[in-house]
């Protein structure tokens, strides 16, 4: 057993009127016992000028769906006393760890 690092980015594309969710597959060495993702980064814009912030999220949430392959889906949101009217857009950076046989 080994612990295995992964690190990947996932873009959100410039957008209104929706919370941004996107998926990205991370493939390890062997078969994985345990996993966790982490943040490592983010960027998080309006694309129209300055606002101010009502609500802001930033998630990660992993599911193993094959004996190698972690599914880590991002959930990115940006919205003011509007609602999502306004365009937004941005990036989150994460690392998967995990202990693979």
């Amino acid at each position: 057993m080994a612990l295995q690092f992964r690190s990947d980015r996932i873009y959100f594309d410039r957008s209104t009127n929706i919370r941004h969710r996107e998926r990205r597959n991370v493939t390890f060495n062997g078969r994985v016992r345990t996993y966790q993702a982490m943040l490592r980064g983010f960027n998080l814009r309006y694309n129209n000028g300055d606002h101010h912030i009502l609500e802001q999220e930033i998630d990660l949430d992993p599911r193993l769906i094959s004996n190698n392959i972690v599914e880590v889906y991002a959930d990115l949101v940006l919205r003011d006393n509007g609602g999502f009217d306004d365009p937004y857009s941005g990036w989150i950076e994460f690392v998967v760890i995990a202990d693979v046989e």
